[in-house]
């Protein structure tokens, strides 16, 4: 039996797995890939309108099934102060991650978002996606792509930092309804029109990148790191 390929998705909190891979994830889980979401600050102790612990548990759990993603590994690190963390600390907890599902790629945040937890979490990403150039014992290094996250990407401010620059676009006209569906089982994440986050404007965003690469609808990622596999 072939062993399924693993999409590791390293992102900072519930909700950006959804809003930055929801369609395409939901697509490479139809066709018998893993997607498996890595979540740092499972918490979200911040975030405003933050639903109990109950609640956010069972929205974590709705949301990522209806994507067809498997239970996501969730972190304790603090929310919107994960620049307060050692750099290692954060590299290892990746790696971890890494060493226990032998990702083929791995999708993460871009480094220049808005947000800050988005940019530590990519920051770190990049050194832990080299864990088997430094260990004999691991597969090739996977591909890494940056993904774009409604109200941190296209938030981000011009700051000396490259912006994200898609160059891979995936067609996910027949998976963009199961994306929207999925974000809504995170209560109070979407928000009215014309916030990033609404569904009309998501919905234009997959439109755009879709008209940029010729289908009807897309999701667009930039490549750091491109290998193939066999």
């Amino acid at each position: 039996m072939t062993e399924s390929i693993c999409n590791l998705v390293v992102v900072a909190h519930p909700d950006d797995e959804i809003l930055g891979f929801g369609a395409t994830g939901a697509k490479l889980a139809a066709r018998g890939e893993i997607v498996q979401p890595v979540i740092l600050c499972g918490d979200v102790d911040a975030r405003t309108q933050r639903p109990s612990n109950d609640e956010l548990a069972l929205d974590i759990a709705a949301a990522n099934a209806k994507a067809g993603f498997q239970q996501p590994v969730l972190g304790s690190f603090p929310n919107i102060r994960m620049n307060t963390v050692g750099h290692l600390d954060l590299v290892q907890f990746i790696e971890a991650q890494i060493d226990r599902f032998k990702p083929a790629r791995i999708f993460t945040h871009h480094p220049a978002d808005l947000n800050d937890d988005h940019s530590q979490v990519a920051h770190a990403c990049l050194p832990a996606a080299r864990l088997s150039q430094r260990r004999g014992d691991l597969r090739s290094a996977p591909s890494v792509y940056f993904m774009e996250i409604p109200s941190a990407t296209d938030w981000a401010f011009p700051s000396g930092q490259d912006m994200f620059t898609p160059t891979i676009f995936t067609d996910i006209t027949d998976h963009l309804e199961t994306k929207l569906t999925a974000l809504e089982c995170y209560r109070n994440v979407p928000r009215p029109f014309p916030h990033p986050r609404s569904r009309d404007a998501i919905s234009a965003l997959a439109a755009h990148r879709g008209a940029q690469s010729g289908v009807g609808h897309a999701e667009a990622f930039q490549a750091v790191f491109q290998r193939e596999f066999s």
